[in-house]
C-alpha cells in the first residue's frame, strides 16, 4: 500500500490551533474480539468519523472470517487495554496514519494514562484521506467493474464495503505498530495489503453474491 510512513510527526501549528477553535469530543468504542476499548477523539462537527470507525470495529471485524483476524492476534495480544485513536480529516505530512511513541502522547493520553495508571495506546488515522484512498488501484478497479453505474444504491453499498476494508486496514496496520515498534514497516505492511484484499474480497461476496466476491472477481483481478 501507497501510505504511511515510519515515525511519527507531530501536527503543524495551524492544524493545532485549528483544533482547538473548533473543539474536540470523545467517545468510546467498546468492540469486543480481542480489540482494546478505543477512545476516540474527533473534530466537532465530524462525528461520522467515530460512525464509522465504530461500524468497521463492531460490525465489519467480527463479521470477517476467524482465519483472516487471527493474523492480528499476536497484534492484539501485546497491546494495553485502551487506545486512544486520534480522528482526523488528513494529516500535513498526507499519511494515512502513524502510531504515537510513549515521549509523543497526547496531553489527553497522557492524562488517561496517568488516571488509570497503566500504559494507554495512542494512534491518528486521517479518515478523510482514507475514505480517498485506492489502495491495491488493481483489485479496486477489479471490483468496480461488477458495479452498475447507474445502480446508486449499489455503488453507496461499494464504497463503504471498501471504505471499511481500507479503515479496518490501516488501523491494524497502526496497531501492529504499536504492540511492535521494532518490527519492520515492509512485514508491517505486508500483512495489512493481504489483510485488504481478503476483507474486500469477503465483503464483496457477502453483499453482491459469489460470483462478485469471488470467481469473477478474482478473474478480473488476475487479467488486470
Amino acid at each position: 500500500m501507497v501510505h504511511r510512513r515510519q515515525h511519527y510527526r507531530p501536527r503543524s501549528l495551524f492544524l493545532e490551533l485549528l483544533d482547538r477553535f473548533i473543539g474536540r469530543g470523545q467517545t468510546l468504542i467498546s468492540a469486543g474480539e480481542r480489540l482494546p476499548l478505543v477512545l476516540a477523539s474527533y473534530p466537532r462537527g465530524r462525528f461520522w468519523f467515530v460512525q464509522t470507525l465504530q461500524s468497521a470495529l463492531q460490525v465489519t471485524f467480527p463479521s470477517l472470517p476467524a482465519s483472516l483476524r487471527a493474523a492480528y492476534a499476536e497484534t492484539l495480544g501485546m497491546l494495553p487495554s485502551v487506545v486512544v485513536a486520534d480522528l482526523r480529516r488528513r494529516n500535513v505530512c498526507s499519511c494515512l496514519g502513524h502510531h504515537h511513541p510513549s515521549l509523543a502522547l497526547s496531553p489527553l493520553a497522557r492524562r488517561l494514562a496517568s488516571e488509570m495508571g497503566g500504559r494507554v495506546g495512542e494512534i491518528d488515522l486521517a479518515v478523510e484521506s482514507i475514505r480517498a484512498w485506492a489502495p491495491l488501484p488493481l483489485s479496486s478497479l477489479a471490483a468496480e467493474q461488477f458495479v452498475p453505474p447507474a445502480d446508486a444504491d449499489s455503488r453507496r453499498t461499494y464504497e463503504q464495503v471498501r471504505f471499511h476494508a481500507a479503515l479496518l486496514s490501516v488501523f491494524l496496520h497502526e496497531l501492529e505498530h504499536l504492540a511492535f515498534p521494532q518490527r519492520a514497516e515492509q512485514e508491517i505492511r505486508r500483512r495489512s495489503d493481504e489483510f485488504y484484499q481478503a476483507a474486500l474480497r469477503h465483503q464483496l461476496a457477502a453483499e453482491f453474491g459469489a460470483s462478485f466476491g469471488i470467481s469473477a472477481y478474482e478473474d478480473l483481478v488476475a487479467q488486470a
